[in-house]
C-alpha cells in the first residue's frame, strides 16, 4: 500500500505553483473543499494533499516568510533571546498557532517555542531556529529586514536561514489540517530555537529535558538530499596583550593601533581594516610603504581588493573579500588573510596587533584545512577538517582572534584537543609569548569549545523515506545521504537528520549579504516536507 501511495506522488515536479489557481481563492474552508474526497473522486488523501500543497502553498509561504523576516531577531554572541524582537515573534507564532488550531508553548525565556498537533507521544519533530545572524546595512543593497521578491527570488535576512524553511513547513502543516488530515501515530511538533546562531543553550536544554524525543526528528536548516552526518563545531580563541607603545617611536617602523575583521564567528570576513600611525617614519614614507606593500601582495594575488587612505595622522588600510558561511569557507575570500599578507610586508613595531597579524599570515593565510597550524586530518565520509579565522578585534587593551573549525569523525575529542594544545604552544613560542590561547572569558563563556560529529542511521526508515521523496521529486535516482560541515540543531537529537532547504549546486547565502532564496526552492521544500509529514506522521500504522 505504501509503495503504491508513494508512486502516486511522482507527478510532483520541482516547478512553481500555478499563480492565480482559481481553486486557491476564498476562505481556507472553501478552498479545502475543492481538494476534498468529494471534489477529487478516486484520489487518495496523500494525492489530494499533494495537489493542494502544489496549487496553493507558495503564496502563503512567501507571505509568512516576509512576516517572520520583519522581526529583527538578530542573535548576537552571547545570545539575545530576551530581546524584544524575539519576544514579538514568539507572540506572532502563538497567534498563528491558535488561529490554525495548534497547541503552543514557550520553553524558558523565549529560548524555544513549540507548536504541536495531535495527541499521544511525539511521533515527528520538525526543528528550526528563529534567530538570524547580524546584517550590517552597509553590506546590503536594500534594507535586510524589509523582504522583497525580485526575479524569482525572495530577499531578506533569514529567508534561507531559517525562516523561509519554517514558513514552508508551517504552511504545509496548515494545509494538511485544513483538508481534515490528522496525526495517526502520535503528536507532530514544530520546535523553534532562538539561539542557533550563538550559544545553543536553550535548545540544548530543551533536547535534554523533553523526553521522550519524537520517533523521527527532521531539521530543515541545511541541505538536500538528506544530511545524515555533521561535522563537530569548534570555537577556538587566541589573544594577545596590545601592549603600551614605546616611550620613543622605533626608528624606521610604523605602529598598528587598531584592527578589525569579520562580524561573527560563523562568517568568513568580507572586510578587514588596519589603522596605522607613522611613528618612527615620516608620514609620506609610511604612506608610500603601505602602498608598496599592497602592490607587492597584488603581484602574488591579482584579485586583491585593497585601498589605502590617510585619515588625520593615521593611515587606514582596508581589504575586501567575499563573506560566506564559515562552513563553506573555501567558497569565499577571507579579507583577514589579505590584510595579514600586506601587514607582513610592513615595518611594524612589535605589539599585540603585529603579533596576531603575523600569526594569521604564517599559520592561516591560504590554508582552509589546518595544514599550517598542524591540526589537519580527514575522514572518508565527512571530508577534511576546516579551519577559518573569522573575527579579529581590539578591545580593553587586548587583541582577540576568533577561529571557527568544523571537525569530521576520525579523531576523538581527546586527540583533537591535544592537537589544539600543541598548536597554541607553538604560536606562543613563535610570538615570544605574546599570543596565547584564551581559555575562558569573564562569566565562564567563550574560550575553547569542541563539539562532536553527529552521524545518523543511513539505513533506517527516516533516511530511506526522505531519500525516496527527494529522488522522485528531483528525478535523481542515484541520490545518497551526505555529510556537511555546518552544525544544526539536528545534532542534539539521536538519529536526527537535515532535509533541505539548499539544493546541490545552489550558492548558499544564509550568512551572506543580500541573503535570498528562490521561490522554486521554497515551493519545492514545502511539497517535499508535506510528503514527509504525511508519510511519517499522518499515515495510519501498517497492520
Amino acid at each position: 500500500m505504501r509503495t503504491r501511495l508513494l508512486a502516486a506522488l511522482c507527478f510532483l515536479l520541482p516547478s512553481l505553483a500555478l499563480a492565480g489557481d482559481a481553486r486557491c481563492k476564498g476562505s481556507p474552508k472553501a478552498r479545502a473543499a475543492r481538494f476534498s474526497d468529494k471534489a477529487l473522486k478516486g484520489k487518495s488523501p496523500a494525492e489530494r494533499y499533494a495537489e493542494y500543497v502544489k496549487a496553493c502553498a507558495l503564496d502563503e509561504v512567501v507571505d509568512l516568510t516576509k512576516s517572520l523576516v520583519r522581526f529583527k531577531t538578530v542573535s548576537s554572541e552571547p545570545s539575545a533571546v530576551k530581546g524584544p524582537e524575539l519576544a514579538a515573534m514568539g507572540r506572532f507564532l502563538e497567534k498563528w498557532a491558535r488561529e490554525h488550531g495548534l497547541g503552543f508553548r514557550a520553553v524558558g525565556d523565549n529560548d524555544v517555542v513549540e507548536l504541536s498537533w495531535g495527541e499521544g507521544e511525539p511521533r515527528l519533530g520538525l526543528i528550526f531556529h528563529g534567530d538570524v545572524v547580524p546584517a550590517p546595512a552597509h553590506e546590503w543593497k536594500k534594507p535586510p529586514f524589509e523582504p522583497y521578491v525580485e526575479k524569482g527570488r525572495l530577499y531578506g535576512r533569514g529567508v534561507e536561514d531559517d525562516k523561509g524553511p519554517l514558513a514552508s513547513t508551517l504552511v504545509a502543516l496548515a494545509l494538511a489540517k485544513e483538508l481534515g488530515l490528522s496525526p495517526q501515530q502520535g503528536k507532530v511538533l514544530v520546535v523553534i530555537g532562538n539561539g542557533e546562531e550563538s550559544d545553543w543553550r536553550g535548545m540544548s536544554q530543551y533536547a535534554e529535558a523533553q523526553k521522550p524525543h519524537p520517533t523521527h526528528v527532521i531539521s530543515v536548516d541545511s541541505n538536500f538530499p538528506v544530511v545524515a552526518a555533521q561535522c563537530g563545531f569548534v570555537a577556538w580563541q587566541l589573544e594577545a596583550e596590545l601592549g603600551a607603545p614605546p616611550a620613543q617611536p622605533t626608528a624606521g617602523r610604523m605602529r598598528a593601533v587598531d584592527v578589525t575583521a569579520g562580524e561573527f564567528l560563523t562568517q568568513v570576513p568580507g572586510a578587514a581594516v588596519l589603522k596605522l600611525e607613522p611613528a618612527g617614519l615620516a608620514p609620506e614614507k609610511a604612506l608610500a610603504a603601505v602602498n608598496e606593500a599592497v602592490a607587492a601582495v597584488r603581484q602574488a594575488r591579482p584579485s586583491l581588493q585593497a585601498e589605502v587612505k590617510q585619515e588625520g595622522t593615521q593611515i587606514v588600510l582596508s581589504t575586501h573579500g567575499k563573506a560566506v558561511h564559515a562552513s563553506v569557507a573555501e567558497e569565499g575570500s577571507n579579507a583577514m588573510w589579505d590584510l595579514a599578507a600586506v601587514a607582513a610586508k610592513l615595518p611594524l613595531e612589535p605589539n599585540g596587533i603585529e603579533a596576531m597579524l603575523r600569526v594569521v599570515a604564517s599559520r592561516f593565510d591560504g590554508d582552509h584545512w589546518g595544514e599550517k597550524l598542524g591540526v589537519a586530518y580527514q575522514d572518508e565520509l565527512m571530508g577534511r577538517l576546516l579551519v577559518a579565522p573569522t573575527v579579529l578585534r581590539v578591545k580593553d587593551g587586548k587583541v582577540g582572534l576568533g577561529i571557527n573549525m568544523r571537525r569530521p569523525q576520525g579523531r576523538d575529542a581527546a586527540a583533537f584537543n591535544a592537537s589544539l594544545d600543541e598548536a597554541a604552544a607553538r604560536l606562543t613560542q613563535e610570538t615570544g609569548g605574546r599570543v596565547k590561547e584564551l581559555k575562558e572569558v569573564k562569566g565562564g563563556e567563550g574560550g575553547r569549545y569542541v563539539g562532536d560529529p553527529h552521524v545518523a542511521d543511513t539505513s533506517g526508515p527516516l533516511v530511506t523515506t526522505l531519500l525516496d521523496i527527494y529522488k522522485r521529486h528531483r528525478n535523481v535516482p542515484d541520490a545518497k545521504p551526505i555529510s556537511v560541515r555546518g552544525g544544526t540543531y539536528a545534532r542534539l537529537f539521536p538519529r536526527a537528520v537535515d532535509f533541505g532547504p539548499a539544493f546541490p549546486g545552489d550558492l548558499y547565502t544564509g550568512h551572506a549579504p543580500d541573503e535570498s532564496i528562490s521561490l522554486d526552492n521554497l515551493d519545492t521544500t514545502a511539497r517535499m516536507v508535506a510528503e514527509a509529514l504525511h508519510s511519517l506522521a499522518l499515515t495510519p500504522p501498517a497492520k
